[in-house]
């Protein structure tokens, strides 16, 4: 399905979206490892992200790779980094160069998914005072979601929820910062996010520079 992104078509950014189903007949051989022991929804889920990471891969050049995985982080070709998200009804995946970008992280979650409750656990207190805007708790989750997604695989730690703090800025972009002084403080300050609405989902998207994890 077409989604239309501020980011799209620059700087070899590829996007790809489609509709969470039963896709495991379109898995690769070595994408198929562990999935017997998936569940219905998760093996749905995963198949579905392999699916839209391949189209995003194609529109690269890269034709039938394989994205396995380490974990649950996808494995991508060694040229290109990037990120996969799911919700229960979509799939979106995004790929870049790795000249360009040390890390890319995305994030989809349904529209009012964060309660008071988990709010109340996931964000600091900086961010308990912009939530003047509508939805702005499951806007500000979905986003240390992708920034965790970007920067783990290029720096290698572990980021809690209380270790992020999200700056909205204009034109539905947003930066971060770390709360505390880590590998990751570097990338992240570094980094460019975006958010954008899709079929009652908020999107939270990641970049960060190949130059600000080294």
């Amino acid at each position: 399905m077409p989604v239309e992104l501020p980011f799209a078509d620059r700087e070899g950014i590829a996007v790809a979206c489609g509709r969470v189903a039963d896709h495991a007949n379109s898995l690769l051989p070595a994408e198929r490892v562990g999935l017997d022991r998936m569940r219905e929804v998760r093996a749905a889920g995963y198949s579905s992200g392999r699916r839209v990471a391949r189209h995003a891969l194609g529109q690269t050049g890269i034709e039938n790779w394989p994205v396995t995985a380490r974990g649950r982080m996808p494995v991508w070709p060694p040229q290109v980094v990037g990120s996969i998200t799911h919700s229960r009804t979509l799939a979106l995946a995004i790929v870049g160069p790795l000249g360009r970008f040390a890390g890319i992280g995305v994030d989809l979650e349904l529209e009012d998914r964060v309660t008071s409750r988990l709010a109340g656990r996931v964000l600091v207190e900086r961010e308990h005072r912009r939530l003047a805007e509508e939805d702005w708790a499951t806007m500000l989750f979905g986003a240390k979601e992708a920034v965790y997604k970007a920067v783990n695989p290029a720096v290698g730690e572990f980021l809690n929820f209380e270790d992020v703090e999200i700056t909205p800025c204009l034109y539905g972009t947003f930066r971060a910062a770390t709360t505390r002084p880590c590998a990751s403080e570097a990338p992240v300050a570094a980094g460019r996010g975006y958010f954008q609405r899709i079929e009652e989902h908020w999107l939270a998207v990641f970049f960060v520079p190949a130059n600000a994890a080294r």
